[in-house]
């Protein structure tokens, strides 16, 4: 398991935010997911949101893009993804999108409980041949 990170804001309704980056890619023996920001966040906010890049999975393709057919296809081969929380044991899925001029998936939850202390949350990614993860301490005062 990679150690990961992410980025939070504190928003107005006191939610952490973090926003998405770069990096990722495909590969045909390991998944990779990459949680934005840094390592260890502390918050005062109840939830945050996380977000990051993972690998394409397996089966991935795009077509088109050609002087007849200007426009490009992508499809992410099946996979799962979800993030968990072993601090709330709260756990949920994720819905990654892929940009087909992009060599990786990009994603984001949905607001992730947090308890008060460290919650340490992880996000995982699987395809039908290998699986990645990444984790992160995120700190709620």
């Amino acid at each position: 398991m990679q150690t990961g990170s992410i980025r939070a804001k504190t928003a107005a309704l006191g939610l952490a935010l973090a926003i998405g980056g770069c990096g990722g890619g495909g590969d045909s023996t390991a998944l990779t997911v990459t949680i934005d920001g840094p390592a260890i966040v502390d918050v005062d906010a109840p939830a945050i949101v996380l977000s990051g890049t993972a690998s394409l999975p397996e089966g991935s393709y795009s077509t088109g893009g050609t002087p007849s057919v200007p426009w490009v296809t992508c499809q992410a081969g099946p996979y799962t993804m979800t993030w968990s929380n072993a601090a709330t044991g709260q756990s949920g899925n994720i819905t990654a999108l892929w940009n087909c001029t992009e060599a990786f998936l990009r994603w984001s939850t949905v607001p992730v409980p947090l308890a008060i202390g460290a919650n340490p949350i992880t996000v995982a990614i699987a395809d039908s041949a290998s699986s990645g993860s990444d984790t992160v301490a995120v700190n709620r005062r």
